[in-house]
This record gives structure tokens, C-alpha cells and sequence, in this order.
């Protein structure tokens, strides 16, 4: 049911008529038609953050959902990187900052207006990155308090702002956006906000990018819940593999530069998600921590960096 193909979604955004406009990500407060056999297989696969009602309508939609084959690690991995994510199912959103890996223990959790699919934390300078949702605006996050400081409107880009990636603030900024049917890659003048695009990735729903010190790009899919290498001359995504977890909403990846270790924060819906490593040889996920009730998306930085002053 999970893979169903993208003919229902499509009707969702005729009953609504908000779907897939660049810088307007809506979260619907009621159920379209008040029929579950209709909106939820709607949102079976879905770019934007989880509805409010899908979880109490649609969380028994699927009794016969593939059981999930996922690895838990037998014992988490300790390093104490600082990490940063926004809950995007919180009212008002919150920010917050935890220890590697324990993203179910974070240590400050302010509110915040702050609204993104796409944070990325340049390791040279401290610096973490954001790209807001509705206004498009490329800027920097204040990591004690969450507080978004708007720079140039991001133009150029055909649907919505899925992830934010590159290997510091000299290099290449990307940008990763979809429409529900066709995923691109974009280059970005982080001075003036515009973007140019790479390519297409040959993927519907490349939900976020994340790049290693190396500068290769990979990718998570939440149509085919995989992992692929990304070619950021081309945009084109090769398959790695599957990870083993049926995402669906909002999702993140993320480098842990330090280590080389690709993080995942992957939401299944209703509340549920785990914070996970990638296998990079074969996709799959291994769980490290389970935050509850929470649609995250994050940023990594190595332990180099908690000497920083915020933003």
C-alpha cells in the first residue's frame, strides 16, 4: 500500500488545491473528504510534513504493510558530536540539540517560528545553515534558540525544498526539491538566493541529500524507502539499496563529518521514527534511538566544534 503510485496524490491536490507550490507547504487541519479509503492512500507517499489528521485517521489504514526488516545496533554508538533537529510536529515547531546518537535525549528544546526541510551546519565556521519553507529564504540558525535570521530568497526552484547539502561554506551549496513526480538537484548562489538546476535524479521523491568530506552526494528516496548515490555533475542517482523503513512525510540525512557516518532521521507517521546509521554499502538502516512522537529534520557537526559560540 505503501508504494502506491502517484495518481492518488494527485487527487488529494485537485480536492485541496494545495499541492507541490514552491515556498507553500501546507499542513492540512482536517481530512479532505472524511474518507480514509480516498485521503489516506493520498498521502501514501507524501514530500510534506504529516497532516494532523492522518495520524488519528490513517493509523490503522494499512493492516497488511510489509513487516519492516530493519537492524538495531546492540549497543549505541557513543561519540558525543552535538547535533541539532527541528520537530515539525510540534505547535510551534521546536529546535533542539542533543549528543550522538541519542536523539531521544536532547538537552535544550526551545519553541521557534523557524519552518525547513533543509539544514545543513558548515563544520569550518559554525555556522548552521537553513532554508525556510514558506518564504524560500536561504539563512542562519541560531543554534541556542533556534531564531532564523532570513538572508536572500531562493529562486529558481520547481517544487519544494526537500534538502540542503554541501562540504562547507566554500563549496558547492545543493539544494534537493520535488513536485511529487520528478526529483532535481540544484547548484546555489548562497549570496543571491538563485538556483540553477543539475539534473534530475530519476526519483520521484528525493526526500533529503547529504554530502561526506569527500564531496559525494547521496540520497533518500520515500518512494522506493532507498538509498542512492547522487553524481553532482549530472544530478542522476544510482541505487544502493533499501533501508529497510517505510518513510513517508518529512525525513532527513546527514553526515557526522567527523566519522564519515551517514545519520538518518526516518518518520514513519504517527508519531513514529527512529534516528538511524546507513549502511553506505548496502542502504540499510541500523537504529540507534527512537525519539517519540516527533517529524525531525537535522544537522551534524564534529565534536571539534563544541567549543563554538552560537550564531
Amino acid at each position: 500500500m505503501h508504494n502506491l503510485k502517484f495518481t492518488s496524490r494527485f487527487l488529494l491536490a485537485a480536492i485541496t488545491g494545495v499541492f507541490a507550490v514552491a515556498g507553500n507547504v501546507p499542513a492540512l487541519a482536517s481530512e479532505p473528504t472524511g474518507n480514509p479509503a480516498v485521503d489516506c492512500p493520498a498521502l501514501a507517499n507524501s514530500l510534506l510534513r504529516e497532516p494532523a489528521w492522518y495520524a488519528a485517521d490513517c493509523r490503522g489504514y494499512y493492516p497488511s504493510r510489509p513487516s519492516q526488516v530493519v537492524k538495531h545496533a546492540e549497543s549505541p554508538l557513543v561519540n558525543g558530536d552535538p547535533a541539532f533537529q527541528l520537530d515539525l510536529r510540534a505547535n510551534p515547531n521546536v529546535f533542539n540539540e542533543f549528543a550522538l546518537p541519542n536523539a531521544n535525549a536532547p538537552s535544550n528544546a526551545p519553541t521557534t517560528t523557524l519552518d525547513s526541510f533543509a539544514l545543513e551546519h558548515d563544520n569550518a565556521t559554525g555556522v548552521l545553515w537553513a532554508i525556510e519553507n514558506v518564504t524560500l529564504a536561504l539563512g542562519q540558525v541560531n543554534k541556542a534558540t533556534g531564531a532564523f535570521t532570513a538572508g536572500p530568497t531562493v529562486t529558481g526552484i520547481t517544487g519544494n525544498v526537500t534538502g540542503l547539502a554541501f562540504v562547507d561554506s566554500n563549496s558547492t551549496f545543493y539544494v534537493s526539491a520535488g513536485d511529487g513526480t520528478a526529483s532535481t538537484i540544484y547548484s546555489l548562489d548562497k549570496t543571491t538566493g538563485v538556483a540553477t538546476a543539475i539534473g534530475a535524479t530519476g526519483t520521484a521523491l528525493m526526500i533529503d541529500i547529504a554530502i561526506n568530506n569527500a564531496g559525494q552526494m547521496y540520497g533518500h528516496d520515500i518512494g522506493t524507502d532507498s538509498i542512492y548515490s547522487i553524481n553532482t555533475s549530472t544530478g542522476a542517482a544510482t541505487l544502493i539499496g533499501p533501508t529497510g523503513v517505510l518513510a513517508n512525510f518529512a525525513q532527513s540525512i546527514d553526515f557526522d563529518k567527523s566519522t564519515g557516518v551517514l545519520y538518518a532521521w526516518i518518520y514513519e507517521g504517527a508519531g513514529v521514527n527512529r534516528f538511524a546509521t546507513i549502511d553506505l554499502a548496502t542502504g540499510t538502516a541500523t537504529t540507534v534511538s527512537t525519539p517519540t512522537n516527533q517529524e525531525l529534520e537535522g544537522a551534524l557537526t564534529p565534536v571539534s566544534l563544541q567549543s563554538f559560540s552560537v550564531d
